[in-house]
C-alpha cells in the first residue's frame, strides 16, 4: 500500500513538473508574441528578416524584378479549361421565393422525412427571421 502511495506521488510529481515547465515556456513564447507586436522596432525588424533575401518568404530577388509590376502569367480564354467554343457559361441558380413561416416548417419537415440530405437547400430559402423565431420558441 505505501509502495503504490509513494509510485503515485513519484508519477504525479513528474506530471506537475512537465505542466509547469509547459506554462514556463508558454509564457515566455506569449511574452515573445507579445514584444513583436507590441514594439514597432522589434516588428519592423522581424519583418524585414522574415521577408528580405536570407528570410523564408523573399520578396524579390534583384533590382529588375523589384521594378517589375505584377507575376508574370499566360494568357488563358474566356471561359474555363476545357470548354469548346460556343458554349455558354452555366447560369447560377437561383433561390425559390420565401414562403410563409408555418408553410415553410411544414415543407422542411416533409423535406426531411423524405430526403434530408437536400433539406439544406430548402432551409436556405428561408428569411433569417422565420428561423430565428424557431429558435425562439423552442428555447
Amino acid at each position: 500500500m505505501l509502495d503504490s502511495a509513494v509510485e503515485w506521488g513519484t508519477r504525479a510529481s513528474s506530471l506537475i513538473e512537465g505542466y509547469a515547465n509547459f506554462a514556463v515556456n508558454e509564457r515566455q513564447e506569449n511574452l515573445a508574441y507579445n514584444e513583436i507586436l507590441t514594439n514597432p522596432d522589434t516588428l519592423s525588424d522581424y519583418t524585414l528578416k522574415f521577408f528580405g533575401p536570407e528570410g523564408p518568404y523573399p520578396v524579390y530577388e534583384s533590382e529588375t524584378e523589384l521594378e517589375t509590376r505584377g507575376y508574370p502569367t499566360q494568357q488563358m480564354e474566356a471561359g474555363y479549361p476545357g470548354m469548346t467554343p460556343g458554349m455558354q457559361m452555366p447560369a447560377p441558380p437561383t433561390a425559390e421565393a420565401p414562403q410563409q413561416p408555418g408553410d415553410f416548417w411544414g415543407s422542411f419537415s416533409n423535406q426531411m422525412d423524405s430526403n434530408p440530405a437536400e433539406a439544406w437547400r430548402l432551409l436556405n430559402t428561408a428569411q433569417p427571421q422565420t428561423v430565428a423565431n424557431k429558435l425562439f420558441v423552442m428555447e
